[in-house]
């Protein structure tokens, strides 16, 4: 690691704590008695969660013959996700920032980490649709507003470019000929290689699949918890639909710093329409938001720690010849 890791993980924290200004955590955390239960919950499982993530980005390195402990593995992902998360770039920087982290041969680690990333972002998509279309059966007062039609065409186009056997960027590159820009081209031969592994991997795609399954399932147990924790009650329909309204606004503004007010915002739309009071919204959202500043911080004191890590070992080796020679005089 090197020492612009180290000014990357100071950014880190001179950006998290204008987060945490901006959320004010503490007063809010005071109102709401149900964090003291629910916030540990869901930071067990959202451990859980890692690990199993973990797990599966562990599998496909492997396939590609690279090896990295699993303790490097879970630092590098959760110190690349805090730096998203706490940035307008989102996974523009995150994944790109997993594979320079890890300091492996680029191209393998490349292929196995958007095969992880595709893997889990397909699961992802397939909980929000079925979020999304368990909304008219819980909306209350008949809401069918054509936003929601809207939204739910829009992820199951997503799911279908997922699932096409063709290159649908191929054939974009092929209308554009000698216009398309450097970053399609780039993006179509990724797009390519993913779909050929999966050809030539299935039982690896398939493991990877049902472990992400699981990892969405977690996910959507942490609303479970936040409503257990307010005393209300708890059925399966508004639990899917809660989750896929809150899924969609984080896919769709994750481009905002932590995602500021459009998670609190996403909650309350998502409370509101489950028929719950939309103000009980903020507990779960703010139950999540504890959970990814801990996380984010956790991430951001996995850089700092291996970039004085590093830099003592770069001194250290730089000194070794100065004592041979001191040895053979």
């Amino acid at each position: 690691m090197r020492r612009n890791h180290l000014i990357v993980a100071l950014i880190g924290l001179s950006l998290l704590m204008w987060v945490i200004a901006r959320v004010r955590v503490p007063g809010i955390v005071h109102d709401f008695s149900a964090f003291k239960i629910a916030v540990p919950v869901v930071l067990a499982l959202s451990l859980c969660r890692l690990i199993l993530q973990t797990s599966a980005w562990s599998q496909a390195l492997k396939d590609q013959r690279v090896s990295i402990p699993a303790r490097q593995l879970v630092g590098v992902r959760v110190a690349s996700q805090g730096m998203g998360y706490l940035t307008i770039l989102g996974p523009v920087l995150s994944e790109p920032m997993k594979v320079k982290l890890l300091g492996t041969p680029a191209e393998p680690t490349i292929t196995a980490t958007l095969l992880d990333d595709g893997v889990y972002w397909f699961t992802t998509i397939l909980l929000a649709i079925a979020g999304w279309l368990s909304i008219p059966m819980v909306a209350i007062h008949g809401m069918h507003t054509p936003w929601v039609a809207a939204a739910v065409l829009g992820l199951v186009l997503v799911l279908f470019f997922i699932l096409s056997r063709k290159s649908i960027l191929s054939l974009l590159l092929r209308r554009l000929r000698n216009r398309s820009p450097r970053w399609l081209v780039r993006a179509a031969i990724l797009e390519g290689s993913i779909r050929n592994y999966r050809g030539r991997r299935p039982a690896l795609v398939k493991r990877m699949f049902w472990i992400d399954v699981l990892c969405q399932l977690l996910v959507a147990l942490e609303v479970v918890v936040v409503l257990w924790a307010l005393h209300l009650p708890i059925h399966f329909l508004p639990v899917v639909a809660i989750e896929g309204i809150t899924r969609g606004f984080k896919l769709i503004t994750g481009w905002i710093p932590a995602r500021l007010g459009s998670d609190e915002g996403g909650a309350i739309s998502a409370f509101a329409l489950a028929g719950f009071s939309p103000g009980l919204g903020l507990a779960l959202a703010l139950t999540r938001r504890l959970r990814d500043l801990l996380w984010a911080l956790c991430g951001l004191a996995w850089l700092l720690l291996n970039s004085r890590k590093d830099v003592h070992e770069n001194e250290k080796s730089a000194k070794a010849p100065t004592a041979i020679l001191k040895e053979a005089f």
